[in-house]
């Protein structure tokens, strides 16, 4: 049943990120909703997982993105496993245990894709990390865990609906 859930929640995430996070953009920056689910996958089942599903999801994303095929599953993949490592033992709950890590997650994934994407050039590395990763990285931070919130109030409701 949890696998069943975790599918259905990646196809919904990937519905939004094809629809909703081009029309919520703001000065061209839009979230990136794949890797705030990598993270929160990696962060909730541990390692192993974590890494299946960053190489998965980034792989998907590869066969749609113009760059290398590969370079979103590799980003994805070192991500899952660095969050699921240094925060499978930290107490999930807190609102700013949750902003560091998935900021932290969100950058260091954009440290791997604008490295190898701008083939090792430096300016162009610093021009798409400053104008696109840092915005790109706070917006998704704030959109994952307002969603994130929003999902944990509503099985918070239907758990109490079920007790009545």
């Amino acid at each position: 049943m949890k696998n069943f859930r975790d599918l259905f929640l990646l196809v919904i995430v990937l519905i939004l990120q094809s629809t909703l996070a081009n029309r919520i953009a703001i000065s061209g920056v839009r979230p990136d909703l794949l890797v705030a689910f990598v993270v929160y996958f990696a962060w909730m089942r541990g390692p192993v997982p974590g890494v299946a599903c960053g190489f998965t999801v980034g792989l998907l994303q590869d066969l749609d993105a113009p760059g290398p095929l590969g370079l979103n599953a590799l980003s994805k993949t070192v991500v899952a496993f660095l969050i699921a490592k240094a925060g499978f033992r930290v107490h999930r709950s807190n609102l700013g245990v949750r902003f560091f890590f998935f900021l932290t997650a969100m950058l260091v994934h954009d440290v791997i894709y604008f490295g190898i994407y701008t083939g090792g050039e430096v300016s162009a590395f610093l021009r798409q990390f400053f104008f696109e990763g840092i915005p790109s990285a706070l917006y998704t931070t704030v959109v994952a865990l307002l969603l994130l919130s929003t999902a944990e109030r509503f099985s918070r409701t239907l758990l109490l609906t079920d007790e009545l």
